[in-house]
C-alpha cells in the first residue's frame, strides 16, 4: 500500500464494518425465516446475500482491528477479506439465479407478508447508508476490500428494492412470476458486481 491511512479513518472503517455485521446478521436471519415460512424466493435470496455481506464484514472487522493494534494495514488480510467478498458474491448470486429460474419454470410462487415488505423497506435505507459510508472510508484507508464490501452492501440495497417490488407485486397485482424473477435479477446483479470487482483489481 502506498501509505498508511490516518488512525481515525481506520477506526471508522472498523466501526462501520462492525455495524454492518450486526445489521446484516439480524436482517438476514429475519429474511430467511420469513422466506422459508412464506415460500418467498426473493426473501430467501435477500437473506443469503446478507449473510455473505456479514461474512465479508467480519473479515474486515478483524482486518482493521489488526491494523489498529499494529499501526499498519496487513496486505495479506486485505487480500483475504477481498476474496471472501468476491467469492461470496459469485456463490450467492449464482444460487439466486438458479433458484429463481427453477421456481419460475416450475410455476412455484410465494406468499408475501407485511413483515417481509417492512423488512425490505428498512433494509433499503440502512444498506444505502452503509454502502455510502463504506465506499467513502475505503478511499481514505486505501482498502479495495472495504470498497468491494461497500458495493456488496449496495447490491443488498438494490436487492431490498427488488424485494419490495417482488413482494408487493405478488400481493397487490397477483403477479406470481414477480418473486422468482426478482430473485434471479438480484443474482445477476451480484455476479456482475463480482466480475467488475475482479476486473478492477487486475487493472489496478
Amino acid at each position: 500500500m502506498p501509505h498508511e491511512p490516518h488512525r481515525s479513518h481506520v477506526q471508522s472503517a472498523w466501526l462501520v464494518s462492525l455495524q454492518s455485521v450486526v445489521w446484516t446478521v439480524l436482517a438476514s436471519c429475519i429474511a430467511v425465516t420469513l422466506g422459508v415460512a412464506s415460500g418467498s424466493a426473493v426473501l430467501g435470496a435477500f437473506g443469503a446475500i446478507g449473510f455473505v455481506d456479514a461474512l465479508g464484514s467480519i473479515a474486515l472487522v478483524y482486518h482493521f482491528r489488526h491494523a489498529l493494534r499494529h499501526e499498519a494495514l496487513s496486505e495479506q488480510l486485505e487480500r483475504l477479506a477481498h476474496r471472501v467478498v468476491v467469492v461470496g458474491l459469485f456463490t450467492v448470486g449464482t444460487g439466486a439465479v438458479v433458484v429463481g429460474i427453477a421456481r419460475l419454470a416450475a410455476g412455484s410462487t410465494g406468499q408475501s407478508s407485511n413483515a417481509g415488505i417492512a423488512l425490505a423497506a428498512i433494509s433499503l435505507v440502512a444498506l444505502i447508508a452503509l454502502s455510502a459510508r463504506k465506499q467513502s472510508l475505503a478511499r481514505h484507508v486505501g482498502s479495495d476490500a472495504l470498497l468491494a464490501d461497500g458495493r456488496l452492501s449496495g447490491v443488498g440495497a438494490l436487492q431490498a428494492g427488488v424485494t419490495l417490488f417482488g413482494t408487493a407485486a405478488a400481493r397487490g397485482f397477483d403477479w406470481n412470476w414477480a418473486d422468482p424473477v426478482a430473485a434471479s435479477l438480484v443474482g445477476i446483479v451480484a455476479i456482475t458486481v463480482a466480475i467488475g470487482t475482479i476486473s478492477r483489481a487486475k487493472n489496478a
